[in-house]
């Protein structure tokens, strides 16, 4: 790809929040694994990418060992494989930690960046059973590395009206009515809602001014190599696609 970012870099220079909210399910599982060093107390990781990654504290005593502005040390487990990284802690939302990377080696950055390339991201994606979607009926939900969705909503007739590809702190998405949007989302500060092996978190949705083209292209590599039907996969990259 021409712009090597991830869509996390394209959208941190955003400063305001709260165009829109969304509830969403989410998996509570994650294959991404942190060790913390110090205490050897495992947490999940989300949202990681080659700048940062966060945290889910299921134990609200554990928040106490990463207030905000502190590093701390550890492992990362990728694909079996751990690597040590030092992060310092950012922000407090809800169950979730977010951190900073400080002074990766380069094997760790490479690591991530191949870990986290889009197309890797869309190889990774899997579908999830309907009735472990919780998004309504008819909806298709695929699932990737590092808090990667996809959301594909069908109507009655069979149509689908509606779509949306969340990663690494930005989205893009369609709709019938309104046409292609990307921007960047945070979750609420607030506890979610959790029922088995989701959890249903509310989403601060902010909305680039116009569609970003880099942030579209990012989607389609994830579109294109993800594991939806063929005929499913062009309809979706036709969407996504501005007239010129």
């Amino acid at each position: 790809m021409a712009d090597s970012r991830n869509l996390e870099d394209i959208s941190r220079d955003h400063k305001n929040l709260g165009d829109e909210r969304r509830r969403m399910a989410r998996l509570c599982l994650t294959g991404e694994l942190f060790r913390h060093s110090p205490t050897g107390k495992t947490f999940l990781v989300t949202d990681l990418s080659p700048q940062g990654m966060a945290l889910r504290i299921l134990d609200n005593e554990d928040l106490r060992l990463f207030p905000v502005g502190s590093l701390m040390k550890g492992e990362i487990n990728l694909r079996r494989e751990k690597y040590h990284l030092s992060a310092r802690a950012k922000n407090i939302r809800g169950d979730v930690v977010g951190f900073e990377f400080e002074e990766l080696s380069e094997e760790v950055k490479d690591v991530l960046g191949r870990y986290l390339d889009p197309v890797s991201l869309g190889q990774e994606m899997r579908p999830l059973p309907a009735s472990e979607s919780s998004h309504g009926a008819g909806t298709l939900w695929y699932h990737g590395p590092s808090g990667t969705d996809l959301l594909l909503w069908r109507s009655l007739d069979g149509q689908y009206h509606r779509m949306a590809l969340y990663v690494q702190g930005s989205f893009v998405q369609w709709e019938a009515d309104k046409g292609v949007a990307t921007g960047f989302f945070m979750t609420a500060d607030e506890r979610p809602e959790v029922r088995g092996i989701l959890r249903f978190e509310t989403l601060m949705l902010n909305l680039d001014t116009s569609p970003d083209l880099k942030k579209l292209t990012i989607a389609k590599t994830i579109l294109t190599n993800s594991p939806l039907p063929q005929d499913l996969k062009k309809w979706c990259i036709r969407q996504l696609t501005l007239e010129a």
